[in-house]
């Protein structure tokens, strides 16, 4: 009777377990993210660093290379941006309807290309004066809790291929919170802002009231 062999590692059993247990971790990793970014989301007030945390956690969740995050200027004529780069983040501007960004901004819709420069929208103007080549892009809209689009969520180059219907759904999740977040932040400054012009009122008019006392 031949002894049977017992599975070894290179086996297709084998193989497919440990590609379950790569798929389950990250997926685990991508829950700890969500959860991360909602805490962070939820607590963050001052707007600089929560567009380049909104930018950070959005590469790190999705292995993209780059992120862009755009808002719509108060006239809704123009985009400005953050962008991500070194550590650093940079400060553009685009017009509404111009390039991925601004089509998005503009249509409100899901752009998920595999080849930027196949696509007609594209404009490989950054990339020639940077020298990056961009590759895969996610763009999507951020809507803010009245259902009007207030910025744009772009993503550039990931990692192992291009981006995939769920990175699309995540990104939109990420892009709806992050929105809101956002609004927060304005309004907390505004109120701010206003408090404090308030205050500066009353004192030069209790000072122009002491003066007629006086």
């Amino acid at each position: 009777m031949s002894e049977e062999l017992s599975p070894t590692e290179s086996s297709p059993a084998k193989v497919e377990e440990r590609s379950l247990s790569e798929v389950l971790e990250i997926e685990k990793k991508k829950l700890r993210l969500v959860q991360e970014i909602a805490s962070a989301l939820s607590s963050r007030l001052d707007l600089d660093g929560l567009l380049s945390l909104i930018m950070e956690k959005a590469c790190e969740l999705m292995t993209a290379d780059r992120a862009t995050l755009f808002l719509i200027s108060d006239d809704r004529r123009q985009l400005w941006s953050k962008i991500l780069e070194g550590g650093e983040s940079q400060e553009i501007r685009l017009n509404v309807g111009e390039g991925i960004a601004g089509w998005v901004a503009h249509s409100g819709e899901v752009v998920n290309i595999a080849d930027a420069y196949n696509d007609d929208r594209f404009q490989p103007a950054v990339d020639l004066r940077s020298g990056y080549r961009t590759q895969s892009i996610l763009c999507v809209a951020m809507r803010g809790t009245t259902g009007e689009i207030t910025g744009v969520l772009q993503l550039l180059n990931k990692q192992g291929g291009p981006f995939t219907s769920e990175d699309a759904e995540l990104l939109s999740a990420l892009a709806g919170q992050a929105a809101v977040s956002i609004e927060n932040a304005k309004l907390y400054h505004s109120v701010v802002a206003k408090n404090v012009a308030l205050l500066e009122a009353q004192d030069k008019l209790q000072a122009r009231t002491n003066e007629l006392n006086v």
